[in-house]
């Protein structure tokens, strides 16, 4: 158990007496960092939470936003990374479940799933395994309930070799009124819905609030069954259509404990469960394990007063079982029983409230200096850097997923910077998210990084001409007992929070995942994983990156500087090495070329966009041009005057590719020039398959061809059985 001395101690003393075995367990649960943020409650209260907008803020399943008057979205993001460093099918596939539950638990239905994975390097055997498995295990469980994974990211590093790291987002739609609110009341009676409960996953939440040992086995992994999770999903919404229920709650970490725990103190209620009324799996189940049980497909359902029997019926009518097990009263008092006999019997606010431990902290090392480097031709360079795995086309992942279940999906992943999705009703109304985040960055600045991973995915939302509404952060470090650690956590905080309140954005949840080492104790790189999720008010008017041909490339956003610390193509001369200051964030310019695509968008002026980022203008626009299948030339030196591969390849913040209307072009330089952004021309049309780059008198070609063979073969190791 993770549950230390001390907060035994301190346990003991609030009660006067010693705890029992089930009243351990249920605090190991309950106060593992896991579940309970003790670490970082206080770095999290940093980050800006509201916005007339906001429906459901942090502290729930899911945050809530409004999309429209009638229409809102709900989203989540979670890490499943232990589970899926021991076991990676099980490990992501569960993590898939649980998250699309979190969804259903606030009225809402599931409607897309987004991944970021965190990989180790493509020319090691275990990673390949992991890589395969934890792909094949999201792709299989979204399959199989029918939600489409719809975007995502994906990286690859030496860092996380044995240990990956697997963080899945999942939105879901619902009507604002149909928001359950979170609240019960005394006499309001406890179902559990769904599957069996047995010995799989048993204080998982704890396995995930330490570092992995040689020795961990499975015995803390969850097994999934996605068809369950189906008959679930369907049940409930017929469920919220007839108005049943008043309060659901996923079983996620800590299993019962944490969710009768967190029920009752959100509405200052207690509640009495018979653990014996529980259907098992394995009925030789001791009390304990049943309470610490992290089996998934369960959830808490509390139905309005009086619709008990029609509830019930409804879950066995889809098949789904379900046990009556207690109900909540008025003392603020958790009594969990055994045939009558108490297994827990704690206050409320003692099991929700643990001791905030000491966690001190150092400063991340600064990052050491960019050597210098003998850059070669931009041109020639280009292959290496398309064909970087972290750069590659991803169509090797989310081929595996069936990305266009429930006809939703206005593009196939890849081609638009962010997904975007139609409400399917008798408007053009839709929602776009994209996800972002650098390890790389994170490692040699963790304040600089977390910002520009937010700023990364408002920015992307803003290219398929969405209007940024909220982010949720899921920041995944290292030890916090390890004040050298700890301090990548703090920064990467802080850096979000300062970046947040600069975009004028909210966050509406999120998650922490610690403990992320290797075998050794060598901290993995840490990374803020950020989603955006936005408004899109026509989707046919959203913006592809696919580069059409049909009018010239404009640069609009911060100027162009020579920022190449950090950066993919500084890190590939140097042979995957990290070094040199990442850029300096700008949400200033995010926010203008906000303003900016508003008028764009609004009045047709654009044919494409793309967000600049990994691998500076020349990786956009090649991308852009391979998407589209149409040549492009290039003018370099309109980029900026701080030489030729610093102009390629440079990841200066706050900039994006416009393919703008021919007749357009002077009119949205001038928008862009009085919003105080540059903007200039720096490619047009070609008429042969080819990219062509002029700097100075310097002309060079590729054909598309050949960048086409480097940009999508790099991950085809992952389609082998």
């Amino acid at each position: 158990m993770t549950l230390s001395a001390e907060e035994r101690r301190y346990a003991e003393e609030k009660l006067g007496r010693r705890l029992r075995l089930g009243e351990a367990a249920l605090l190991e649960a309950t106060w593992s960092e896991h579940c309970s943020y003790k670490s970082t409650r206080r770095l999290l209260a940093l980050l800006p939470r509201e916005a007339p907008w906001v429906i459901l803020g942090p502290g729930r399943d899911a945050g809530v936003v409004e999309l429209f008057p009638d229409v809102a979205l709900a989203a989540r993001i979670e890490s499943h990374n232990h589970p899926s460093a021991v076991d990676p099918y099980n490990g992501a596939a569960t993590g898939v479940g649980g998250i699309v539950r979190d969804v259903l638990s606030v009225g809402a239905t599931p409607v897309m799933l987004i991944d970021s994975l965190f990989l180790g390097p493509p020319a090691d055997g275990l990673s390949r395994w992991q890589a395969r498995l934890i792909v094949r295990g999201i792709g299989d469980y979204g399959n199989r309930i029918g939600v489409p994974t719809a975007g995502g990211s994906t990286w690859f590093s030496e860092a996380y070799r044995g240990q990956p790291l697997v963080n899945v987002a999942a939105l879901g739609l619902v009507a604002p009124g149909d928001v359950l609110p979170g609240r019960v009341e005394p006499g309001d009676v406890m179902v559990l819905a769904g599957n069996t409960t047995g010995r799989d996953g048993l204080l998982g939440s704890s396995f995930a609030s330490k570092p992995l040992g040689e020795d961990d086995s499975g015995a803390a992994i969850q097994v999934g069954n996605p068809f369950l999770e189906k008959l679930l999903i369907d049940a409930l919404r017929e469920a919220y259509e007839r108005k049943l229920l008043r309060h659901v709650k996923d079983l996620g970490g800590g299993g019962l404990a944490v969710a009768v725990s967190e029920t009752a103190a959100a509405s200052g209620v207690g509640a009495i469960v018979h653990l014996d009324r529980i259907h098992l799996r394995e009925p030789d189940m001791s009390p304990v394990e049943i309470l610490v049980s992290e089996s998934q497909e369960r959830m808490l359902l509390v139905p309005r007063r009086g619709r008990l029997g029609e509830l019930l019926e409804l879950l066995d009518s889809h098949g789904v079982e379900a046990s009556v097990i207690g109900y909540f009263v008025e003392e603020p008092r958790l009594r969990f029983l055994y045939r009558g006999e108490a297994v827990a019997e704690l206050p409320v606010d003692l099991v929700v409230s643990p001791p905030e431990p000491r966690r001190d902290w150092v400063p991340p090392p600064e990052a050491p200096p960019l050597p210098p480097l003998d850059y070669p031709d931009p041109v020639r360079f280009l292959s290496t850097l398309l064909g970087s795995p972290r750069v590659a086309s991803k169509e090797a992942v989310y081929e595996a997923y069936d990305w266009g279940v429930g006809g939703r999906a206005v593009a196939a992943p890849g081609y638009m910077d962010a997904a975007v999705q139609w409400l399917r009703d008798s408007t053009r109304r839709g929602y776009a998210a994209a996800v972002a985040g650098n390890p790389r960055y994170t490692r040699l600045d963790p304040w600089r990084g977390a910002a520009l991973a937010l700023e990364e995915a408002y920015r992307r939302v803003l290219a398929v001409g969405a209007e940024p509404l909220a982010f949720l952060d899921n920041i995944n470090s290292g030890n916090p007992e390890k004040p050298e650690q700890h301090g990548y956590t703090v920064r990467m905080l802080e850096g979000l929070a300062w970046a947040a309140r600069e975009l004028d954005i909210p966050v509406i949840g999120g998650n922490v995942s610690l403990y992320n080492e290797d075998t050794d104790g060598h901290m993995v790189d840490p990374v803020a994983t950020v989603l955006v999720v936005g408004r899109v008010r026509d989707v046919t008017r959203a913006l592809p990156a696919a580069y059409r041909g049909r009018g010239p490339l404009l640069l609009v956003g911060a100027e162009t500087q020579e920022e190449l610390g950090g950066s993919e193509a500084a890190s590939l001369l140097m042979g995957d090495v990290a070094a040199g200051a990442p850029p300096q964030p700008r949400p200033w310019a995010e926010k203008r070329l906000r303003r900016l695509m508003e008028r764009v968008v609004s009045e047709g002026l654009a044919f494409s966009a793309k967000s600049v980022g990994l691998g500076g203008v020349l990786a956009a626009v090649a991308k852009m041009a391979l998407r589209g299948g149409h040549g492009i030339h290039v003018l370099l030196d309109r980029v900026c005057r701080c030489g030729a591969f610093a102009a390629a390849y440079s990841e200066t913040p706050g900039r994006l590719l416009l393919e703008v209307r021919e007749d357009a072009v002077d009119y949205v330089a001038g928008l862009a020039e009085e919003l105080g952004l540059s903007a200039a021309v720096i490619a047009t049309p070609a008429s042969k398959d080819t990219l062509s780059v002029k700097y100075g008198d310097t002309l060079s070609r590729v054909s598309l061809e050949v960048l086409s063979e480097s940009y999508t073969r790099a991950l085809d190791w992952l389609r082998e059985p």
